[in-house]
């Protein structure tokens, strides 16, 4: 695994010792562009890779943020407004159409192809007009995930579950069904 230069500072013609820093984590760091754009850059090129590769097959995706360029070691894409999921849920209950979004999403990793049909509730944004969209997808491909755990463990968490059952039962009696068995089986 080749790790990223130390002293680089230029991705795609942007300096990031420019550039406001807007968020960290396991793969890289998220900086700001100007027309609502973001810079992330990889610590190594695999990351890159794979999560281009997902961004590219979900490219006519509402979900997920839409790529602008990219190279070995960065995207630009846009930027994704929004609350994160986890945090949103601290504060608010979940509702009917925020629980019916949920399924659309999972519905479309399936339509996808991802054998991982889940998102942690942190890496989900609630958008100012009630829509959800994706980020920082990973192992869509590799992991075997059959069902949303990761969703619906952060749903249980913030004391949301029993509703997010109760407004897809009628719309989806088979993801009722199976999430719910597949909950109590892994609980």
């Amino acid at each position: 695994m080749k790790k990223m230069p130390k002293y680089r500072f230029q991705y795609l013609g942007y300096d990031i010792t420019k550039l406001k820093l807007i968020g960290e984590g396991h793969e890289g760091k998220v900086y700001m562009l100007p027309e609502d754009k973001v810079l992330k850059v990889f610590h190594n090129p695999d990351s890159c890779k794979r999560q281009l590769e997902v961004l590219l097959a979900a490219k006519n995706s509402r979900f997920f943020p839409t790529v602008f360029d990219f190279d070995s070691y960065s995207i630009v894409m846009s930027f994704v407004y929004g609350s994160r999921l986890s945090f949103y849920l601290k504060q608010h209950n979940i509702n009917k159409s925020l629980s019916i979004e949920l399924v659309k999403l999972v519905e479309e990793f399936k339509k996808l192809g991802f054998a991982k049909l889940d998102a942690r509730l942190g890496h989900i944004f609630l958008q100012p007009d009630d829509t959800i969209k994706v980020i920082d997808p990973r192992g869509t491909y590799d992991k075997i995930t059959p069902y949303p755990r990761s969703m619906l463990k952060g749903l249980q968490k913030h004391g949301d579950l029993r509703a997010f059952f109760d407004y897809i039962k009628r719309d989806y009696p088979e993801y009722y069904n199976s999430w719910r068995k597949m909950m109590s089986k892994n609980s």
